[in-house]
């Protein structure tokens, strides 16, 4: 069990603003090798606690915009409002993107500076050892996602001079995955087995190791990963799945292994905004539409589908029930954690995982698949019902789109079998995208600083 961490305190936030003006602004304005960033700044232990709190900062930022573009992306939600509803209609304004390109210099940026400088300082290794897999971790989690988004994107792992920065194009998909899975494998090496709630250990580099794996479709391998979190994590399903969403067992229940801790005194104003609506309460908005057949997805008898998503009493708008337990109607605000790895998603992978990697169904798949679904209230499946492997992944996709709504895994599921554009376009006659759909644009600012020969656009954009 992971002891609660209070992540965000002003003086991080004081020193990461310092941090971020001397790192960097946007990507190609990373600080030239000569600089002397890391001498001025980070000269002990002490600092550099200081400096990988402040790239949590830049995770937890990301990953609520992150499940934004994964449930709007597919076919999930779509919304009516502001830039959600480009990610959904793929009708995106020249710089949609940049919140999501400016992973650069949110988290890639000083998790680079931390990494060449940190063998240089004095202090407790274990302590070292724990920040360098830290950084690992965050700029693995960094290009993993923008990979996933846009494709291959520039390779930055050191300062760059200003000159080596104006000439740096993409590299490949396949090299970005490369550096994502090295960076990941040294986090599982680094990390202790367990720390504080609101940072990563081992078995969260390892889970996503697994999950970058699988966007390869390197199935044995992601089997390995997860069977070892499966099996050593110390993390386990809760027994009801309705007992997991309250603000105590945010902290306590066994099933959550790594999320953003939000608080009364830090909470996040755009999540409330976007993802919950409470009937007569002005506050909420709730910018949020269920896609059609979304709630018909859910199989008769499944508990989660009410306990997910509903209609408020009047049928004005579409709610997002799993997580209404946070909102703080004092004001427009959320209050309760962020889940980003839940055991829950590791079984799902694992059983996803051992049947694609034996190019069969397996019965230890549908063990574990039945094992969520006996806690919603469904029935056992059973290799009968899965007589394909195609029709086995239909069904594994089918579940995790049940347990994971709302917790932005819905995109990134469809995209590894191939399937995200076909989903998207048999919702409707209004959905009629091509193969361009998988990736989002780059933003033009960011191709305008080195040129479109430099820095290639996406098809389609």
């Amino acid at each position: 069990m992971k002891y609660i961490y209070i992540m965000y305190r002003a003086t991080y936030f004081l020193t990461l603003i310092l941090l971020l003006n001397a790192c960097s602004e946007e990507f190609l304005e990373l600080p030239p090798q000569t600089s002397g960033t890391v001498d001025q700044f980070y000269t002990n232990q002490s600092d550099y606690e200081t400096a990988i709190a402040g790239v949590y900062a830049g995770f937890s930022s990301n990953v609520i915009e992150s499940m934004n573009l994964e449930e709007y992306r597919a076919d999930n939600l779509t919304n009516f409002a502001y830039y959600y509803n480009e990610i959904s209609s793929n009708q995106f304004e020249l710089n949609t993107t940049i919140r999501w390109w400016n992973l650069f210099s949110s988290i890639v940026s000083p998790a680079n500076t931390i990494l060449a400088g940190i063998d240089e300082v004095e202090m407790d290794e274990d302590v070292r050892n724990r920040i360098k897999g830290e950084a690992y971790f965050l700029r693995g989690y960094a290009y993993y996602t923008m990979n996933l988004w846009f494709g291959g994107v520039p390779m930055v792992t050191t300062n760059l001079s200003v000159e080596e920065s104006y000439k740096l194009g993409r590299s490949t998909e396949s090299e970005i995955w490369d550096l994502v899975e090295s960076d990941l494998s040294q986090a599982v090496s680094l990390l202790p087995t367990s720390t504080d709630i609101g940072r990563a250990d081992k078995y969260d580099a390892e889970t996503y190791l697994a999950k970058a794996y699988m966007q390869r479709q390197k199935w044995s391998e992601a089997e390995i990963a997860l069977e070892d979190v499966w099996s050593n994590s110390g993390a386990s399903l809760e027994t009801n799945w309705t007992d997991m969403w309250t603000l105590e067992a945010e902290k306590t229940s066994n099933e959550y292994m790594l999320s953003v801790v939000l608080s009364p005194a830090q909470p996040n104003n755009n999540w409330a905004a976007q993802y919950l609506f409470i009937e007569d309460n002005t506050i909420t908005q709730g910018n949020f539409n269920y896609k059609p057949g979304y709630y018909e997805s859910f199989e008769a008898g499944d508990l989660r589908r009410d306990e997910t998503l509903g209609f408020s009493p009047n049928q004005l708008r579409e709610e997002n029930r799993k997580y209404d337990f946070g909102l703080d109607l004092t004001d427009l605000r959320y209050i309760g954690d962020i889940v980003v790895i839940r055991f829950a998603d590791v079984q799902l992978l694992y059983a996803e995982a051992i049947s694609m990697a034996a190019n069969a169904p397996q019965q230890r798949s549908l063990d574990l698949i039945n094992d969520t679904r006996n806690r919603a209230g469904l029935t056992d499946l059973t290799l009968t019902d899965v007589p394909s492997l195609n029709a086995f992944v239909e069904v594994l996709l089918a579940e995790r789109r049940s347990e994971l709504a709302f917790e932005g895994h819905r995109y990134s599921d469809l995209k590894r079998h191939n399937l995200l554009v076909e989903k998207v376009n048999a919702i409707g006659s209004e959905y009629n995208f091509d193969d361009t759909y998988n990736y989002v644009p780059i933003p033009q600012a960011e191709i305008d600083k080195v040129g479109s020969d430099v820095l290639l656009q996406n098809p389609g954009y």
